[in-house]
C-alpha cells in the first residue's frame, strides 16, 4: 500500500514539474546543449502572454512564454512576430512554450542562429 502511494505522489509531482524541451528550464538546457550562451531569462511583461522571461541568446533578443496548452501557445505565434517588429527574427511554438527571437543588432546575418533558437528545443 505504501509503495502505491508513493509511486501514485510521484507521478502526480512528476505532471507538476515539466522539464522537457518544452518547458522554459528545458528549452534553455537545449540551447545550452546544442552549443548556444543563453543569458540568465527574468520576467517580462508583455502582451504575449503572462508567464514570460527574456534575455538573450548569442546577441539576439528572445522572449519565451509558456502556456495552458499547445494550441494557445500555436496561437500565439503571430503575436510575437509583433514582437520582432520590423527586424528579422521568428514566433515559433513548441508545445505548450512560445519561443520568440529577433535580431535587433544585426548580430545572426545569415539566420543561422536564429533556427537553431528554434529547432533546437525540438530536437
Amino acid at each position: 500500500m505504501r509503495r502505491a502511494l508513493l509511486l501514485l505522489l510521484m507521478v502526480i509531482g512528476a505532471c507538476h514539474k515539466k522539464s522537457g524541451p518544452t518547458s522554459r528550464d528545458g528549452v534553455i538546457d537545449a540551447w545550452k546543449k546544442g552549443g548556444l550562451q543563453p543569458s540568465a531569462f527574468t520576467e517580462a511583461k508583455t502582451d504575449l502572454g503572462k508567464d514570460c522571461a527574456s534575455g538573450t541568446v548569442n546577441k539576439l533578443d528572445v522572449m519565451v512564454c509558456t502556456y495552458p496548452s499547445d494550441k494557445d501557445a500555436k496561437a500565439a505565434e503571430d503575436a510575437g512576430l509583433k514582437w520582432v517588429g520590423d527586424t528579422t527574427g521568428a514566433s515559433r511554438a513548441q508545445g505548450d512554450v512560445l519561443i520568440v527571437v529577433a535580431d535587433r543588432k544585426k548580430a545572426d546575418p545569415n539566420g543561422k542562429t536564429i533556427n537553431q533558437i528554434v529547432t533546437l528545443p525540438a530536437k
